[in-house]
């Protein structure tokens, strides 16, 4: 991104070790514009995955921030019900992060181990554990459906053709009735394809990042597929 002569801003921690109180989608949504407010006259990119997805279009669909263009994928909110198992158990082990992973993933050969491991260590205490539930609780009362016909900045949405997490499907049906909506499916990947399919993920943003075009018909789809 700075080779495009951009400035990314990134968190330096998981949601999940912001603190109690931030153990809700609102809270998270209040947080991330409260830091964005200094920069709400620059032209900005949103990127989100997953919870991220849904926060970068509630930040498109708000008026008071500049934001240029959203790049979303595996966005919570259109009825599914995410849970990831987490409502089941309570213990928090390494199997039971291997097992979420499964889940993220289409092709489960594709995971890298010391990834989840790292990722396990960074918060595999109580208090990340208890936060992550209480965020999975708050995903369960969110609906996109209640804001996305306002979102009117230039949207790509990058889904992997197989999330089991937050299927593609009723996105569809929103990239139909919002031309503002462009929907992208990555063949062969799951709720993760920037992670699972990178260079078919990279090859559908270097296609659409920052460009003035036409947009395309709003029923207009694109198919990718991960390199051999």
């Amino acid at each position: 991104m700075r080779k495009k002569g951009f400035e990314p801003i990134v968190f330096d921690d998981p949601f999940v070790k912001f603190g109690k109180n931030y153990g809700t989608v609102p809270s998270l949504i209040d947080f991330v514009k409260e830091a964005l407010l200094p920069h709400k006259s620059r032209e900005t990119v949103v990127f989100g995955n997953s919870m991220g997805g849904y926060i970068a279009l509630a930040l498109a669909s708000d008026p008071e921030f500049n934001i240029k263009q959203a790049i979303v994928s595996g966005c919570p909110g259109a009825g599914e019900n995410v849970t990831l198992g987490l409502g089941v158990s309570r213990i928090l082990s390494l199997d039971y992060a291997h097992k979420i992973s499964r889940e993220l993933f289409h092709d489960p050969s594709r995971l890298d181990t010391a990834m989840i491991e790292s990722t396990f260590r960074e918060i595999a205490n109580r208090q990340c554990f208890m936060m992550g539930l209480s965020i999975l609780r708050s995903l369960q009362k969110i609906d996109v459906r209640d804001f996305i016909d306002s979102v009117a900045v230039d949207t790509h949405l990058i889904w992997g053709a197989h999330d089991r997490v937050t299927p593609i499907d009723p996105w569809r049906d929103m990239a139909a009735a919002n031309p503002a909506l462009h929907l992208h499916s990555i063949a062969d990947a799951g709720h993760c394809p920037m992670i699972e399919t990178p260079d078919a993920f990279n090859a559908v943003l270097e296609r659409v990042l920052y460009k003035e075009r036409a947009a395309p018909s709003p029923m207009a789809a694109s198919e990718a597929r991960p390199a051999p």
